[in-house]
């Protein structure tokens, strides 16, 4: 099973993306919430004039903005309020599942109504006891409440049917909305709203928090209708259909005298030929294309890769045999939804279906993303040894592939989730609340993977070294997210959680780029002459320094070392922190019970085994030869027996008399 990637970072928003409706509050907040400083700034005949003559007060009142404000800053609020009115169009159509929620922080119908009930009965029995300012406000509360489920109506209304109305019933039902509008008598308030401002007790402050909620919908409503009406070319459907401009062969397809006799069967189905044709047509299309991606294109472009006889024609080839299955999914998928508009038009294609093919689409760019960075980017790039960084680790890198890869799986969903209306900004919170509980049931997998990050931020080993630890030893075969494979010299496959390597000491005997020890003691027998063994140590020392094989100052690259120093600009040892070690060392050591021991001590030119064993045997074989032409032998433990006989004579005395002669 294939991880996955996603480098679109124009789907990046949709984790923060707010909903239809909180992007109405939004723009209420942030453009029309200071309404009054500015429509109050009239002269206050101008409502009252309005009132009396039975107008609403938006026909009359027009906001100004306050003195002194700038053109240029007007044209930028002007302009700001155009796009956001741009964003909920481009919502209500293409997200109108997000519209059609009644579980919405604007309006919500169930609860609303019990809350109308409510303010009728309040206003009713506060009417009996003439508590006026508690009747005003409840009034207001009401009319507020009123407002809000006309929007709500409103865009509800027109996500579910502007695919199906012309220019004329859109702006038909835009004056409607108008002429509702224009109808809310809202001056008859001004004055008490006024007055309610300059006290402080509660019914008051909430007649002003009424009064300027209602006027915030007002003017929001009253500026967005007028964009829409004046704007109604926004709202012609673009389907594919009509895309393609099939609808009009469809038109003509019908026309025609006989398939118009039989269109007055299919009638019942709710179809006709010019669909049902068209749709059959598109099938052949598809399956035909599709045959030509699957087959005939692949032959024709391996034709091309193998007559280059490149040595990467066989990646290449995998390749291409791997997306080719995908690609014709996506060939088919696109000619099945066209063929199914087809059969729903004029109507648009049920959302179910448009959800289900989406899904497939986001499926399968998701499956071929991640091909894409398996194959062509590691198999190509990494193993062909294409990568500028040719130190950069194997390990670092499966890490960046399997984080992009898990990145796309990761918005695939996200961008599923958020078609089938699921509020992402409410899941993440979701996530951040529960974080901590799957923290904490989750520390050891927190605690391998932060091994990870330390494994390879300290450089501690890497793939193929020869690490060693307590309890085991051996090559490290691949560093994952939670836990470190490592293949035993009994060749027995072990594996060690991260949070393990990372927390322990561990010896990395692959960390060495020049220096394999050899160390030994060499007997001669006590036998030997003093001048003989002096000569042959040497003679050993000489071999030693003139060994190709074995390291020594005047055989490492120091300019090597020097540069490395000048770029990592550290005060550390390069030797040690590189593993050179060019030591020789040969001495008489020790006076042993059975033997005079030589200490030999050097190092091999290559940490590789067997190129140290090599030289290892070689260095052996040359001082068995300078030993030999010292006359020096080798010692080995044994026992020496020393007999006195004297003593042995007078031990045997007793055993030594002349016997008696019998008589």
């Amino acid at each position: 099973m294939k991880k996955s990637l996603l480098l679109l970072l124009t789907f990046t928003f949709l984790f923060a993306a707010s909903t239809f409706w909180e992007t109405v509050i939004e723009i209420e907040k942030e453009f029309y919430t200071s309404r009054e400083s500015r429509v109050f700034a009239l002269s206050t005949e101008t409502e009252g004039n309005a009132t009396a003559a039975g107008q609403s007060v938006g026909e009359t009142v027009a906001p100004e903005h306050p003195p002194g404000k700038e053109a240029d800053d007007l044209s930028s609020v002007a302009d700001e309020k155009i796009r956001k009115f741009n964003i909920l169009l481009s919502v209500l159509k293409e997200r109108p599942y997000e519209v059609n929620n009644p579980n919405n922080p604007f309006y919500n119908p169930a609860s609303s109504e019990q809350l109308r009930t409510k303010l009728k009965t309040r206003i009713s029995v506060n009417k009996q006891y003439n508590y006026d300012l508690a009747v005003v406000r409840d009034e207001i509360a009401l009319l507020e409440l009123d407002a809000r489920k006309h929007i709500y109506g409103f865009f509800i209304h027109l996500a579910d049917r502007w695919t199906e109305m012309s220019n004329e019933e859109l702006l038909e039902f835009f004056k409607k909305s108008s002429q509702w509008l224009r109808s809310i008598n809202v001056g008859k308030y001004t004055r008490l709203y006024r007055e309610a401002k300059e006290n402080d007790d509660k019914i008051s402050k909430k007649i002003v928090e009424n009064y300027e909620n209602l006027r915030m919908h007002y003017h929001f409503f009253s500026e967005f209708l007028e964009y829409v009406m004046s704007n109604p070319s926004m709202f012609r459907y673009r389907s594919l259909t009509s895309l393609f401009k099939l609808n009009e062969i469809i038109d003509r397809i019908n026309s025609v005298e006989l398939f118009a006799k039989i269109n007055t069967d299919l009638r019942h189905i709710n179809t006709d030929m010019g669909r049902l044709l068209i749709f059959l047509l598109i099938m052949v299309v598809a399956w035909g294309s599709s045959y030509l991606f699957y087959y005939k294109l692949y032959a024709f472009l391996k034709r091309l890769i193998e007559a280059q006889k490149h040595e990467t024609d066989e990646l290449l080839l995998a390749n291409l045999n791997n997306i080719r299955r995908p690609l014709f999914i996506l060939v088919i998928t696109f000619g099945f939804r066209l063929g199914l508009e087809v059969l729903f038009h004029p109507a648009p294609l049920p959302e179910k279906l448009a959800i289900f093919f989406f899904a497939i689409v986001v499926a399968t760019v998701a499956y071929i993303l991640i091909l894409i960075v398996d194959s062509l980017f590691f198999d190509y790039m990494v193993k062909k040894g294409e990568l500028k960084n040719k130190q950069l680790r194997q390990e670092l890198i499966n890490l960046i592939l399997s984080i992009i890869k898990v990145t796309v799986v990761i918005i695939a969903i996200s961008i599923l989730l958020v078609r089938l209306g699921v509020n992402i900004t409410g899941l993440v919170a979701s996530l951040g609340i529960g974080g901590l509980a799957v923290a904490l049931a989750a520390q050891n997998t927190l605690s391998n993977f932060f091994g990870l990050l330390k494994i390879i931020f300290d450089n501690s080993f890497s793939q193929g070294d020869w690490i060693e630890t307590k309890d085991t030893e051996g090559t490290v075969v691949e560093i994952g997210f939670i836990s470190t494979m490592i293949r035993t010299f009994d060749n027995a496959l072990i594996t060690v959680p991260n949070a393990t390597l990372a927390n322990t000491p561990l010896k990395n005997w692959s960390k060495r780029t020049v220096g394999r020890r050899i160390k030994m003691h060499v007997g001669v027998t006590y036998g030997s002459k003093r001048e003989d063994v002096m000569k042959a140590i040497e003679e050993i020392e000489r071999m030693l320094m003139n060994h190709p094989g074995i390291a020594t100052p005047k055989k490492i690259d120091r300019q090597l070392l020097t540069s490395r120093s000048r770029r990592e600009k550290k005060l550390v040892s390069m030797e040690d922190k590189y593993g050179v070690k060019t030591t020789l060392l040969v001495y008489l050591d020790k006076f042993s019970d059975s033997s005079i021991n030589i200490l030999i001590y050097c190092f091999s030119k290559s940490v590789i085994w067997q190129e140290w064993l090599d030289v290892k045997q070689d260095v052996l074989l040359k001082i068995w030869e300078i030993l030999e032409s010292y006359n020096l032998d080798f010692a080995f433990p044994s026992e020496s027996l020393y007999f006195d006989p004297e003593n042995i004579k007078e031990s045997f005395k007793p055993f030594a008399k002349t016997p008696k002669i019998p008589e």
